[in-house]
Parts: structure tokens; C-alpha cells; sequence
């Protein structure tokens, strides 16, 4: 028995050009499982995924045909056929998935509980992305919120988290950049949190100075035009939220040994090959790069994974709400609905006031 279904790919070389490829995958051997992808998120993580998937392995996840990549996407998935006891059909799990119909995992651990696959060519990559969780009955509305919510909450989360460990590196004020966008709000919420916090500051664009206005979450807001003029307390911690290696380099010069950290925490600037890198010949500190999966092992040492699960999930389950308020859900529920989402979150032309929720197999109702 095979599954009937097509997986989007998106070329590795320019993620702007993707295209529906009919895709078959075979009954699942022994040990493994083969889902059908129900939703996922398209956000701007996606598009790190795209643009950072050479160097921090994401290709590595779903192979590809030559040339092709299929991107990860958080979502929901119920599994249609299984060779192991671990997952019955039915059963339906909360991950890491490709914009495919269909996918093929190894799982280990108990039934009912966290699964991690151990597919032969997955077991090196960070176990944060390996891991599956049981989702409870369908329900589009609330697994709609949450493929977009949760996996840029928990990067959220623990870049706060790792700056209130380092004391806010000393700093007066944190500047957000790209601060409409989703991770950046709803770091802005969770730095919010802290009493001991700096100075948060969202950096945006005019056109969407209003709508981070309206967010609430930020102290102050300024946009990359007024950044010359701007009075910003020093030291400073500034947070590149979309790896914009010019705007980083204008932040740099401006303030320069007035930094007290630099962090590049994502890359839908892809046009820009320096956008995810690294510059030590920037005045100040050498930009650093925020890996979400390192920041987790380091705290799951530190606090073990069930408080750390509970910490981030607590803080999550407040944040549904406020998200919820701010945004509006977009179906995108036929091949070209979706091709054409890619194309607008990977071309940096969707609103920061809505929310992606994909499905490729091509009837209503996601």
C-alpha cells in the first residue's frame, strides 16, 4: 500500500520559487509510522528554516530532490498507518513536519507520551525538533492558534530567558528590530514579565508603527528612519530579529562600544548572505546567533525538561490570548492557496496582523 500526495518544495538556492510535486510514500516499515499532515504555520520561521537550512541543518529533516528543499512546519498530523505499538492509527501528534501531505517517522518512548524519532538520518539534529506530542481531539480554531503560536513562543521565551540569566548584560534598553512580526512581539510580551527588565524598545517600519503601537508590548517604538536621531539609553542590547545585516550594521555604527550585546535570532532577509553571519569587523561586539535548541539543553540541565516544559507552557497558555487579539487566522487550503502563501511570507509581503494556517490536501477546512 503507498499514500497519494504531493509535498511543496521551494528551490534551496532562492526560496521565492516553489512548485507542487505529486509525492507517494510507501507503507511504513517496521517500527515506523506514516501521518497525514492536517495544519501548519507559515511564518517568518519558516523562512529561517529556508534561508539557514545549509548551515544550521534544516534540509537535513525531510530529503529532497537535488536542487529542492522541503521546509519544516509546526503543526498537526494524525497518523494513518503505523508498524509499531507505540503509535496506533488515529493517534494524533503535535512537531515538526514538511509542507507535505504525508510524512514517515520512527518514534520511540512510551505510548501516549513524548515521541522522539530516530530515523537514521534525524538522530544527530537537536532533539527539539525530533520530538512529537500527543494533540487531542481535532479542533481547527485552537490548533490553527497554536501552529502558529508555540513554536515562535518558545524561541521567545528563552531568548528572555537567556538575557534575564545574564543579568540584561548590564543594558539600559532592549531594541527589538522587525518588531511586528510575531517572534519579536511575543518577545516583547515575555521580556514584559520581568520587573528588573530594561527598557524595551520596538524597532519598526512607518507603515506598521501603528500596529506595534497597538501591541501593548513595547515600552517605546521608533522606526528605521528615525534611528539616527533617536536617544536611545546606552548600553544597549539589540536583538536582529530578521538577520537585516544593513540595518544591523546602522545599529552598529550609531552605537557602536554603546552596545552591550548584539543577537541574530532569525534570517528572512535571505537575499542578504551576511544577514545570518556573524561580523567582527562591525564597531562593537561581534554580532552573536540565538540557537533556540542550545539555550533548551542548557536549561533542561539546569532545571530539568518537566519544569521547563511547564515554565514555557504556563507563560504560553497567557500569551493564546493576547496573540488571539491581535491577529486574524488566514486558511490557506488549496495547492495554489498555499504556493502563494510561501511566496508572500518567503517574499516578506504578509501582514503583521494575520497568521498563516496551511493544509495541502486540497479540500476545505483546515
Amino acid at each position: 500500500m503507498t499514500f497519494q500526495g504531493v509535498d511543496l518544495l521551494v528551490r534551496r538556492d532562492d526560496p521565492r520559487i516553489s512548485e507542487v510535486r505529486a509525492a507517494t510514500t510507501p507503507d511504513p516499515e517496521d517500527g515506523q509510522v506514516v501521518v497525514e499532515v492536517q495544519r501548519f504555520a507559515l511564518t517568518a520561521n519558516n523562512v529561517t528554516y529556508a534561508t539557514a537550512g545549509d548551515v544550521l541543518g534544516y534540509w537535513q529533516f525531510f530529503p529532497a530532490p537535488d536542487g529542492w528543499g522541503r521546509v519544516p512546519a509546526w503543526g498537526f498530523a494524525e497518523v494513518v498507518a503505523s508498524s509499531t505499538e507505540l503509535a496506533s492509527v488515529g493517534d494524533r501528534l503535535y512537531g515538526f513536519w514538511p509542507m507535505s501531505t504525508h510524512a514517515t517517522i520512527t518514534p520511540t518512548g512510551k505510548p501516549g507520551s513524548r515521541l522522539l524519532d530516530a530515523t537514521p538520518h534525524r538522530r544527530q539534529l537537536p532533539a527539539l525538533y525530533n520530538a512529537y506530542l500527543p494533540a487531542g481531539p481535532e479542533d481547527p480554531t485552537r490548533e490553527g492558534l497554536e501552529s502558529l503560536v508555540r513554536p515562535l513562543f518558545g524561541t521567545a521565551w528563552l531568548i528572555a530567558d537567556q538575557l534575564e540569566q545574564a543579568g540584561f548584560h548590564q543594558a539600559s534598553t532592549i531594541v527589538l528590530s522587525s518588531a511586528s512580526s510575531k517572534t519579536a512581539a511575543a518577545t516583547a510580551w515575555c521580556l514584559g514579565r520581568y520587573p528588573n527588565r530594561p527598557q524595551v524598545v520596538g524597532l519598526t517600519s512607518q507603515r506598521n508603527r501603528d500596529y506595534v503601537d497597538g501591541l501593548g508590548s513595547y515600552d517605546a517604538t521608533i522606526t528605521y528612519d528615525e534611528l539616527a536621531g533617536s536617544t536611545l539609553t546606552e548600553p544597549i542590547i539589540y536583538v536582529d530579529v530578521a538577520g537585516n545585516a544593513s540595518t544591523r550594521r546602522t545599529v552598529h555604527t550609531l552605537f557602536g562600544a554603546g552596545l552591550a550585546l548584539s543577537l541574530t535570532v532569525g534570517s528572512t532577509h535571505w537575499e542578504d548572505p551576511a544577514g545570518f553571519n556573524g561580523d567582527d569587523t562591525l564597531p562593537g561586539p561581534t554580532p552573536q546567533m540565538f540557537f533556540a535548541p542550545s539555550q533548551i539543553e542548557k536549561r533542561t540541565t539546569e532545571l530539568g525538561r518537566h519544569e521547563l516544559v511547564r515554565l514555557i507552557g504556563g507563560a504560553q497558555n497567557e500569551y493564546l490570548d493576547v496573540f488571539a487579539q491581535s491577529t486574524s487566522i488566514v486558511l490557506a487550503t488549496t495547492h495554489d492557496d498555499v504556493q502563494s502563501a510561501w511566496s508572500a511570507t518567503s517574499g516578506g509581503s504578509t501582514e503583521p496582523s494575520s497568521g498563516i494556517v496551511a493544509t495541502l490536501r486540497d479540500h476545505t477546512g483546515v
